[in-house]
This record gives C-alpha cells, structure tokens and sequence, in this order.
C-alpha cells in the first residue's frame, strides 16, 4: 500500500470546504496519444494516495480492457454511466466502493455510444453529476483512446486535461497531435503534461520542455509540467493535484466540469486528422 503523504493542515482545510460546500471539485481528465503510457496505473496509485491523504475520491472509468481501473480494484462493471443517461439507474447505483474514501463509475459504453450530446442528454448528465461530486475533492477520468482520436464528452467537460505522454518518440507525436486537435477543434489553450518511462527526471524534464515549445510556437496553448513516473509505474501525482491545480471559484452548482458541448442529432465523430510530426528528445 502507498505510504500517506503528508497533508494534516490541508486535510483540515479540504475537509472544511468539502462540510461547507466552498470549492467544486477537481475534474482531471488523464488521455494519451496512445496507449502502453502507463496512464491506468499512474491513476489508480494516485488515487490510492489521495485517499490516504483524507481526500474522497471518484474514478470514472472509460475503459473496457482487462486492465482498466475496475479490475486494478478487483472489481467487475455492473452498471455505466450510460444507464443513468438513460435514467436505468440513478448516480448512486451506478458508483460503486473500490477502496476506502474511493468510489468508481464504469462509463466505457457511454464513451463509446456517446460521441456528441443533444440538449436533454447533457442536462441529464450535468445532474448526475452533481450528485456523483458530492462529497469529494477529486473527480478522475480514465479516458478511452477511441478510433479518430476523439475523446468523450465527458472528458472534454473537464476543467483540467492531463496529457500522459510515454518517453518514446512516437508516444510524443501522438501526444503533440492530441493536443493540436483539442485546441483547434474544443479551443482549449491549456493542458498538465504528465511524462511515464522517462529513464530518468531529467529525460523526463527534457521532452516536457521540447513539447512546452513546440506547443507555444505552433498552437499558441500553455503547457505546464505536473510530473513524471519511471518505469515501472510506482510513483503518484496527489502531490501535484494538491498543490499545482488551479482552482476555480464561485462555480459550485455545476460542480467541477465545464458546461458541456451540444450537437444536437449527432451520434458518430467524423474521422480524425493525421497526425502531425514531432521532433523527438529520445
């Protein structure tokens, strides 16, 4: 089990706001390029290690693999988030205890179905989710690489996107080609980058630092570095999403997310683009 950081005043503090209703919650979506990042892991530890720290925690689940987060809690998906779009269950059916101050929530059908929201879905799922926060600090989407490289409406509902970028070369043209389609086509001008397999901080640091870059020059979006994990994955991030994440204020009865994007009549995402190349660190 992950040792507890050490947080005593600022559990006090968080768990004040949590009593008092004074703070949303964190939203961070974690996507990637691709997959073998070691995203899955790098969430579930950093889960565990806010929960040790005090800090209630949901994990929304987009994956449907055999190494998704469910199974990394020993747990099997009896109900999705798109039941309860459908209004087949309600939020609490749906979530269910992986560990203590932990819950999780299966939602790889509603990723997979669910590629764009007409008004009466997203304000089904703007409830929902008011009720899926209560009580936490942190909301934590695992999210699904889908063909196109689209990401679910969910996750673009995020406050926070963390890009988990692998220290190869073609993870990193992968990661760069993301982050071009979110800020041309969702006009989102900021990401956390997270680096995994880095062989050492200063490998990691360095591909941080080529992306900040290139990001800055071409896309005109901020990029800022909330950490890195070697291989294996064993590390966490609660450090950084306590300390590093902006918070937002004032904005408590629509909890941690954005509002969300509306479409109405669509259900399939036109094909992605290609892939833009990236001059690789590695």
């Amino acid at each position: 089990m992950l040792e507890a950081p050490s947080h005593a005043v600022g559990d006090q503090a968080a768990g004040l706001r949590r009593l008092f209703g004074a703070r949303a919650p964190q939203v961070i979506a974690f996507v990637s390029g691709r997959e073998a990042s070691g995203r899955t892991t790098l969430l579930v530890q950093t889960a565990a290690a806010l929960a040790n720290a005090g800090h209630g925690v949901v994990i929304i689940d987009e994956n449907s693999g055999p190494n998704n987060v469910l199974s990394a809690f020993g747990m099997t998906s009896r109900h999705d988030l798109m039941d309860m779009l459908r209004q087949a269950r309600s939020a609490q059916h749906i979530m269910q205890p992986a560990a203590p101050l932990v819950r999780a929530v299966a939602a790889s059908r509603f990723a997979d179905e669910m590629i764009h929201l007409d008004a009466a879905s997203a304000e089904c799922l703007t409830a929902g989710l008011r009720q899926i926060q209560q009580g936490v600090s942190f909301v934590m989407i695992d999210c699904a690489a889908r063909r196109g490289g689209h990401i679910s409406p969910l996750a673009l509902a995020a406050r926070h996107i963390a890009v988990v970028v692998a220290a190869q070369g073609s993870a990193i043209t992968h990661a760069y080609a993301l982050i071009k389609r979110l800020a041309r086509e969702r006009g989102r001008d900021d990401f956390q980058m997270v680096i995994t397999r880095a062989r050492s901080e200063e490998e990691a640091q360095a591909i941080f630092d080529n992306l900040r870059r290139t990001a800055r020059e071409h896309l005109g979006v901020r990029l800022d570095y909330l950490g890195s994990s070697r291989v294996p994955v064993t590390d966490h991030l609660a450090d950084a999403l306590l300390s590093r994440l902006p918070h937002t204020a004032g904005d408590i009865d629509g909890g941690g997310f954005l509002p969300f994007q509306v479409r109405p009549g669509l259900r399939r995402s036109a094909p992605g683009h290609a892939s833009a190349r990236l001059e690789s660190v590695v």
